[in-house]
């Protein structure tokens, strides 16, 4: 799922609250490293944040948030 669909999700309310501070995070984070003017492997970035938010959404559906 990417960023936006991530966000739209966000918006609606199908995330507890680690999820919504997670993406959050990434948010700022993808656009401070965009802006940093270094080299930024997005794709890896994006990798990386599906682990944590499937992680994420296995812990809130058994009942941690």
């Amino acid at each position: 799922m990417s960023l936006p669909d991530q966000m739209d999700a966000l918006e609606r309310g199908d995330h507890g609250n680690s999820t919504k501070e997670f993406l959050a995070y990434c948010e700022a984070e993808r656009e401070r490293r965009i802006n940093s003017g270094k080299e930024f492997d997005e794709e890896s970035f994006n990798q990386a944040m599906d682990l944590v938010l499937r992680k994420l959404k296995v812990l809130e559906e058994e009942g941690w948030t």
